[in-house]
């Protein structure tokens, strides 16, 4: 009887640690609800993650605007230098140890702000699920300012995945490699690079699945549980899609569900798929007789 006892006791541990929070405390949890953020927002620093007209037309009220953009090089979308950064995060009224909530719009560009939080070395950081789209309270055009502090990264190389380290890791017993792109970029027959094609040995699974058909929400910690259960929790898993954006969710996601050596490639296909001294599978060009096209008639438009 004890014995089964523990048992139990042991199972719901197990759910307990897999299980992600929707309205609890966000100083330990890293996924918050819109309920616990109408109760809570004066407690925390709210992050908008859009662009700076999307916050200006409307933002959830104190929130302050960091776009993910901004802590980006144009036009590869890598992640800036550290030092950049802590300037940047610190005149935006940043330290590391701030209690963050961030949201956006759409599915992922929380969650990229969120893996570059989380690299940079920050502990209480969360996102909104279902970003702006789930928030039902009063918006805001009232922009926020916090007074400049002091930033100053701590950076963990284990969460961040550099070209060089990905292709030193190809087909590695011990490392996964997972292309969370569409299957049409994964196997070559939608181009957004010099190339189409994968990564050799990734493994495909789209970060659409991810997601509560039709929202912006990610789907229950079980459900997620089982469509990443064909991955091995002892193996590190190494993220990429087309920037680094997508990828970010499934690294969020992978690390909650207690998988602890999770990395995400910011450089990804972009990169990867322009450089042919890097090996690809299912590999196709793209065609640049309509892209050509596109130039003139864009050409055109501007002399007139």
């Amino acid at each position: 009887m004890i014995r089964k006892i523990n048992l139990l006791a042991f199972a719901l541990g197990i759910l307990a640690l897999f299980s992600f929070p929707a309205a609890s405390q966000a100083g330990k949890n890293p996924l918050v609800d819109a309920a616990w953020l109408a109760k809570n927002r004066q407690r925390v620093i709210l992050v908008d993650v859009r662009n700076k007209e999307a916050y200006q037309a409307g933002h959830i009220p104190d929130a302050v605007n960091i776009p993910v953009n901004d802590l980006q090089s144009k036009p590869d979308a890598i992640l800036y230098p550290v030092k950049k950064l802590d300037r940047t995060l610190g005149e935006d009224g940043l330290s590391m140890g701030s209690d963050v909530v961030l949201y956006g719009a759409g599915k992922e560009m929380a969650y990229l702000e969120y893996w570059m939080f989380d690299y940079l070395g920050m502990k209480r950081i969360h996102v909104l699920n279902g970003g702006i789209e789930a928030w039902k309270g009063e918006t805001s055009t009232t922009p926020k300012k916090l007074t400049a502090s002091t930033f100053k990264a701590r950076p963990d190389p284990r969460k961040y995945a550099t070209t060089r380290y990905v292709r030193a890791n190809l087909h590695k017993p011990n490392v996964i490699i997972l292309d969370v792109r569409t299957p049409g970029e994964y196997k070559g027959t939608d181009v957004r690079s010099l190339r189409g094609g994968h990564i050799p040995g990734a493994l495909n699974m789209n970060f659409e699945q991810n997601y509560e058909p039709g929202t912006t929400t990610l789907k229950p910690a079980s459900e997620l549980a089982g469509i990443y259960a064909r991955l091995d929790r002892k193996k590190e898993v190494i993220t990429y899609c087309q920037t680094g954006t997508r990828a970010a969710n499934a690294y969020f996601v992978l690390r909650e569900l207690g998988f602890h050596k999770v990395r995400n490639y910011d450089a990804s296909w972009i990169v990867w798929g322009t450089r042919l001294d890097l090996p690809a599978e299912d590999v196709s060009y793209l065609n640049f007789v309509p892209v050509l096209k596109t130039v003139k008639k864009m050409q055109k438009l501007e002399k007139k």
